[in-house]
């Protein structure tokens, strides 16, 4: 499956502090897309926020599971360990808290999760589908929605990150099927408060993910006293089924069908006009209406989707490149890099054959079975041969026996010169991020005291770039 996604988080006009937070990473579970929404609109809820979201994303990184779904809710249950175990330690965190969106993209099928308002959508076939139901509303009064009953007092939200030492947050009870053209949107409570279905479902369409998440987010700053605004895009380029089948098209205003006609009253009327019209105008009207399916049918299957993989807008708006698809970028270069070590290895070890060829054909010495004269008899022959056979074998093993020895004194010759230069010069290190000098002291066998007494060194600070001498 392979997807193209755009995210964007923006301020909003009524908070100086963005409380949201969202991210995605590739991981060996599948890729992961989280938004989070802090609580209080200030420092901490940020904190809150930007916790709950990097926590998830480093847990799916740590194993792969067997189980998706356990999976999934151990990660909003280690997130929420992480911010519930801060709100206790640091006596500005008390009573923060973060509700999250989450969706895991796998080869199999899309998987969603989410605890607190955020939301997950679906748009297919032209229609959107809201995946998850809120735990609960904040500030009711103030962003009045269609999903809130207005006779019922504000309430807080019983179910977030933080708020008890252990959560229940909702996931899918199975995998999602989408196909090529669906968009998935993961966004924050800052849409949804001023912003209804249908305006998002208008709002976003497949092959301009990009223009449409700026959209989203003027129209709802435009409403009255909007939040932080965080939302993601991702449109699915090749699916885990299928193309759908292509939707009904949408009917006119001068049909017999209107907004407020049902689906069996729109069976009665069209039965009754088909009866009245002649068996000529029938054929007519299935016919060309079998043209202009197959037309649209052969359109869709050939047609190339829009791929907005390269296209990506980070949080300031702008848009920067970025391979969503690509997992062996460096594959190419990898390969060169092996080939030429190859190519030298087979050439060390065909000079060392020619080399052991030419050493045995050189040193053959004549032997002093040449000058025997002939035997006399039959038997005294083949004993002579036999003697000989003997005698040659044994100097052919014992050249071989010598060959060993030298080769093996030079080794240990070459070892012992090593030894030697290694300990009579010092080396020299260039610090990197993360050395230090107790690290660099086990690193190369030396004590740390040896290490400050060589660079002059009255402390242990030391910089990034800094040449260092090693004393051996």
């Amino acid at each position: 499956m392979k997807v193209s996604y755009c995210s964007k988080t923006d301020l909003g006009l009524k908070h100086p502090i963005n409380s949201d937070a969202l991210g995605d990473k590739k991981t060996k579970n599948g890729h992961v897309f989280v938004v989070a929404d802090g609580s209080p609109v200030d420092a901490n809820g940020s904190f809150a926020s930007r916790l709950a979201v990097q926590s998830i994303l480093d847990f799916f990184e740590r194993e792969i599971f067997d189980n998706v779904f356990i999976g999934i809710n151990h990660a909003f249950q280690f997130a929420n360990e992480q911010l519930y175990r801060a709100s206790i330690l640091e006596e500005g965190l008390k009573g923060v808290f973060a509700s999250v969106a989450l969706v895991l993209i796998r080869d199999e099928g899309v998987y969603h999760a989410h605890i607190g308002n955020s939301r997950v959508y679906l748009k297919s076939e032209g229609k959107l589908k809201r995946l998850t139901t809120d735990h609960g509303y904040l500030d009711v009064q103030l962003y009045p929605s269609n999903d809130v009953d207005y006779s019922k007092p504000v309430v807080k939200l019983p179910k977030a990150l933080g708020n008890t030492p252990s959560i229940s947050p909702s996931v899918c009870q199975a995998k999602l099927d989408v196909a090529a053209g669906d968009v998935l949107i993961v966004c924050t409570h800052g849409i949804t408060k001023t912003l209804d279905d249908q305006t998002i479902n208008n709002k976003v369409e497949y092959a301009n993910i990009n223009s449409n998440i700026l959209e989203l987010v003027d129209v709802s700053k435009g409403k009255s006293a909007p939040e932080n605004i965080t939302l993601q895009l991702i449109a699915v380029t090749e699916g885990n089924i299928q193309k759908r089948l292509i939707p009904a098209a949408s009917v006119k205003q001068n049909s017999i069908v209107d907004s407020t006609t049902t689906e069996s009253q729109v069976t009665q009327e069209q039965s009754s006009l088909f009866k009245k019209n002649s068996l000529g105008k029938n054929k007519t009207i299935k016919f060309g209406s079998l043209i202009i399916a197959v037309f649209l049918l052969i359109w869709f299957v050939f047609r190339q989707p829009h791929d907005d993989t390269d296209k990506v807008l980070d949080d300031a708006g702008e848009i920067i490149t970025k391979d969503t698809t690509n997992q062996h970028q460096d594959l190419e270069e990898l390969m060169e890099y092996e080939k030429p070590k190859k190519a030298e290895k087979e050439e060390e070890v065909e000079e060392e054959d020619l080399e052991v060829i030419e050493e045995e054909t050189t040193d053959v010495e004549p032997t002093d079975e040449t000058e025997i004269e002939e035997p006399s008899t039959p038997k005294e022959e083949l004993a002579n041969t036999k003697a000989t056979e003997k005698k040659e074998e044994k100097k052919k093993e014992e050249k071989k026996e010598e060959k060993d020895t030298k080769k093996e004194e030079k080794k240990k010759e070459e070892k012992k010169e090593e030894k030697k230069e290694k300990s009579g010069k010092n080396k020299s290190h260039t610090v990197k991020s993360g050395d230090t000098i107790n690290g660099l002291a086990t690193k190369y066998g030396v004590k740390p005291e040896a290490i400050r007494k060589a660079n002059n060194l009255t402390d242990d600070k030391i910089e990034i770039g800094q040449q260092l001498t090693i004393p051996q």
